[in-house]
């Protein structure tokens, strides 16, 4: 198994870091996403050939020929109601669910009152909602963790109707996520039912939040160096490979490397003032360095948050950023993290 980590400096308690409608308190699903903008209506004018004068059905459209979609239209598209902005383009079978409705009523009845916050992303062409499931795991030195679920859909065709584990960890709002799903429906003519059906299976959540704990303490509990942590960086981000047999680096392979690695070394150096110890060294030439020590925890943690806040935001700190980083862990877009993990458990 692995685990996602997403890292936001000095957010404020309560918020969630990966979207960006924020409630301070946990509340119903549906009043969250209402004041998202998220429960907007949605129809599916059939999509004709003539698209560039009438992208709502002009000229011919193609019906279904067999089976037993016959005589309906062979493409759809689907269409905000309010706005009339196209949100995707369907094939005649793709489900017609009305909004985003079914996923928050099925969120408040799992867990009622519990919703921490929503998002849209782009016109709402994609959504995502956080809970609280759970009660808050200290780990010791006031490193507390805390189970939640992020339901996701969308009507673009980029993401199917899902449920993901997420541990919230409440310094620096760092997110541990699993790498894939509790479960996952495509939007086919049995979405809603097949949803409903294997909702029963998100209790499992509760003990994703105990796997990571048992991770974490385990990890937490073996030192690591300043010195240690800069090899981790190199082995996670190597040299890139040479472009003629000379041996020379492209400028900009070797720029993205340096940021890269820079990026790990800030966000360690953020995790050891917090939860471990920062000494003074005497370098060569009498100068004083600072020193920063931890542990494989936190080393895991700087690699993982720096990854995904910096890194597969483009180191873009907009909602444009942050939409990135949200793709990158559903998409599972951590192989940094996910290498560091393998070195920091076998070290």
């Amino acid at each position: 198994m692995s685990w996602m980590t997403q890292k936001v400096s000095h957010t404020e308690p309560g918020t969630h870091p990966m979207l960006n409608q924020r409630d301070e308190d946990s509340s119903n699903a549906l009043a969250v996403m209402e004041k998202a903008g998220a429960l907007f209506n949605v129809y599916y004018p059939p999509a004709g050939h003539a698209l560039a004068a009438d992208p709502y059905g002009a000229g011919h459209v193609p019906l279904v020929e067999l089976g037993k979609h016959q005589g309906h239209p062979l493409y759809k598209w689907v269409v905000r109601a309010d706005t009339n902005e196209t949100l995707g383009l369907h094939s005649g079978s793709y489900a017609q669910t009305d909004s985003y409705r079914y996923v928050g009523e099925m969120a408040e009845r799992l867990f009622p009152n519990s919703t921490e916050s929503c998002t849209l992303f782009g016109k709402g062409e994609r959504m995502a909602l956080a809970q609280n499931i759970g009660e808050p795991i200290d780990l010791g030195d006031g490193d507390i963790i805390k189970p939640q679920v992020m339901w996701i859909s969308s009507y673009n065709g980029q993401w199917s109707t899902a449920v993901y584990h997420l541990t919230h960890r409440w310094f620096c709002m760092n997110q541990l996520a699993g790498a894939a799903p509790i479960f996952s429906v495509k939007h086919t003519t049995n979405h809603n039912f097949t949803f409903e059906q294997r909702s029963n299976i998100l209790l499992e959540a509760m003990e994703h939040a105990q796997v990571v704990a048992r991770m974490a303490r385990t990890l937490k509990d073996q030192a690591f160096t300043d010195a240690q942590f800069e090899h981790l960086v190199k082995q996670v981000v190597p040299l890139p490979k040479p472009f003629n047999e000379v041996g020379d680096i492209h400028a900009i392979a070797e720029r993205r490397m340096k940021q890269n690695r820079d990026a790990m070394q800030l966000t360690w150096r953020t995790e050891c003032v917090e939860f471990g110890t920062v000494r003074k060294h005497v370098a060569a030439g009498s100068e004083q360095v600072e020193v920063f020590d931890g542990n494989r925890w936190l080393a895991y943690n700087a690699v993982q948050g720096a990854e995904q806040h910096n890194i597969n935001a483009r180191f873009n700190t907009s909602d444009v950023g942050k939409q990135r980083s949200m793709t990158k862990m559903i998409s599972g877009g951590t192989p940094f993290a996910s290498r560091a993990l393998d070195l920091l458990r076998v070290g």
